[in-house]
């Protein structure tokens, strides 16, 4: 979890000799700073840029304390509220309560911008053709929840194409996982530096050719380019593996 944002560490269970060396008091300060996080710092800004399209976004994680932080941040950034412009849902919300929510994200004309959900509460049963952009926060063991949740916006009475985005950090143990199994998707990858170096040269060559408006305008933005390491676009299964595979 401390990939997306380093908070959330606060929420990981320390070893002793862990305890001593985080500076709680300092990690609790930086909840609300969005560019404390690569993962935030790039999902507030892409956020940002599908409203401005009027494209509705489906966020998940399999972590509902990440969600919470991205709730809060939302709130704070943006001044959006939970019920309206944010929705969300995991296995603890009521079955009507669910699909009240559902419906009020499909719904071209409701308030909602965001669903925040739970990858396994949403892994089967229900439609979200509200969102034309999914992204995934973390990786999980086993693909198919993954693929069953994304599934989730390409439903019959998706009227948009819709893009999905898989997160991840170069350097991390979720990144040595994905590598594990990279055969099994055929996503859009997205690999982030934990580093802020403007002058890193890799993250610099990172091509940009690719038929998305919304990640096409970050990875040129000046002040955002520098966070992306490589961008593997809708690859065939082996060349994911190629891509993943070192």
């Amino acid at each position: 979890v401390a990939s997306v944002h380093p908070s959330l560490f606060l929420q990981c269970k320390l070893l002793e000799e862990e305890e001593s060396v985080v500076d709680k008091d300092r990690l609790e300060k930086q909840w609300l700073n969005l560019y404390g996080g690569v993962k935030t710092k790039f999902l507030l800004e892409f956020v940002k840029l599908c409203d401005a399209y009027n494209e509705k976004v489906l966020v998940f994680s399999q972590f509902l304390d990440t969600l919470s932080l991205i709730e809060d941040q939302l709130n704070s950034v943006f001044k959006w509220t939970k019920g309206k412009e944010i929705l969300y849902l995991d296995g603890n919300v009521d079955p009507n309560e669910k699909q009240s929510r559902i419906h009020s994200f499909n719904d071209a004309s409701s308030q909602a911008k965001i669903m925040l959900a739970s990858t396994r509460a949403c892994s089967e049963g229900i439609s979200l053709v509200g969102a034309s952009r999914v992204v995934l926060l973390d990786v999980v063991w086993n693909p198919s929840v993954e693929q069953q949740a994304i599934s989730r916006a390409y439903r019959i009475g998706q009227k948009r194409v819709v893009y999905t985005y898989h997160l991840l950090t170069q350097g991390t143990a979720e990144y040595a996982k994905y590598c594990k199994q990279a055969h099994k998707d055929r996503l859009s990858e997205l690999v982030f530096t934990a580093k802020n170096a403007d002058n890193d040269d890799e993250s610099k060559s990172c091509a940009v050719n690719i038929e998305d408006r919304i990640l096409d305008q970050m990875m040129r933005h000046e002040k955002l380019k520098d966070m992306f390491v490589k961008c593997v676009v809708q690859p065939k299964d082996q060349d994911l593996v190629d891509s993943f595979a070192y």
